[in-house]
């Protein structure tokens, strides 16, 4: 159409190389008029260059599979963008060490990754941690907690505080008259998890705009390097205190579980996060009310491909890209895929 060969057009596409300045403006008056588009998958496709994404998140411990659930979605993720010389290498790290976090984040940038893919918890490290990121220009996106101050590329994951509002009117449902109401944050500091704090916070927002002073709400604060004080600070409550209903703003609501069963307590309110199998099981059994499900896995695949957009496409996303805040049931759990592949 141009006249002129396949290389003259390349270089005007490119904008490199030397090009009279008619055949410039003709060039690009029929590229404009024909609506051409480089397909980009498609050069990417050819490209020799092999690119890096990164996942720093903590490591699953004992009793728990928690972290493992994501995994899934980057094995999913992975395999569909693998064709585009893309590898993954995942640094997991000691949730409550910091030590641990610092050295896995240092290993991480030492091998110049393209993109991040981040599960934060320690807050001042992992402010710090993004800094250096962007300093790199390294887009990172986040996942399970969302740090606004940090101003990531984007986070996936539920709008916390919304959650433990949701979590609030749950509660209501199932108390009737004068009731104790405890708050059990289950982490070894819970000013690491940002998210759990949000939790908490909306929950205590729904009853102070919602409930009457007769629902009365007590929060418990344990480290989980240890169940002893989970037990003794619920001895001393259920001693003390009309306790009907309990909120875990996490997925270890299954350390409630085996309390209650442990010392022959029912009719007790409960409600936490996740399906994982020790708690699906307990709300079959109708231990555990309900559980919010956060779709772990289903946040991680789409970290994944947030990056392969941004560093692959080159488009735009998603600054904050909230997941549904589903509600489960014993009624309606047997229609959710919850039999998640472990490694």
């Amino acid at each position: 159409m141009a006249g002129v060969s396949p290389g003259t057009i390349d270089r005007v596409i490119h904008n490199r190389g030397d090009v009279s300045e008619i055949t410039r403006r003709k060039v690009q008056e029929i590229l404009s008029k024909s609506d051409y588009h480089p397909d980009i998958l498609a050069r990417a496709l050819t490209s020799k260059k092999t690119y890096l994404f990164s996942v720093i998140m903590p490591v699953s411990d004992n009793g728990n599979d928690f972290w493992q659930v994501p995994l899934a979605g980057i094995d999913k993720a992975f395999a569909e963008i693998k064709r585009f010389n893309i590898k993954i290498k995942t640094y997991l790290f000691d949730q409550f060490n910091r030590d641990s976090f610092a050295a896995k984040a240092f290993d991480l940038l030492s091998d110049h990754p393209d993109g991040i893919l981040f599960a934060p918890v320690f807050l001042p490290e992992s402010m710090k941690f993004i800094h250096e990121c962007k300093l790199r220009n390294i887009p990172v996106t986040l996942f399970n907690s969302n740090l606004e101050e940090a101003n990531a590329d984007s986070f996936i994951g539920q709008d916390a505080m919304q959650s433990g509002y949701l979590a609030g009117r749950l509660m209501e449902y199932g108390l009737k008259g004068a009731s104790d109401v405890l708050i059990i944050n289950l982490a070894a500091r819970k000013d690491n998890y940002n998210h759990i704090i949000k939790r908490e916070t909306g929950f205590r927002n729904y009853f102070n705009e919602h409930s009457s002073a007769e629902i009365r709400l007590h929060t418990i604060d344990t480290n989980h390097s240890s169940d002893k004080k989970l037990i003794n600070e619920l001895d001393t409550s259920f001693q003390n205190l009309l306790v009907k209903g309990i909120f875990v703003t996490n997925s270890r609501v299954f350390k409630v579980v085996q309390y209650l069963q442990n010392n022959g307590i029912s009719d007790i309110h409960l409600i936490g996060y996740d399906l994982l199998p020790p708690n699906v099981d307990a709300l079959k059994n109708n231990v555990i009310k309900f559980l919010i499900s956060q779709r772990s896995a289903e946040q991680a695949y789409k970290g994944i491909i947030s990056l392969f957009n941004m560093v692959i496409v080159k488009s735009r996303v998603n600054q904050v890209q909230f997941m549904p805040i589903e509600i489960i049931t014993k009624e309606n759990i047997d229609y959710y895929d919850y039999n998640y592949k472990l490694k």
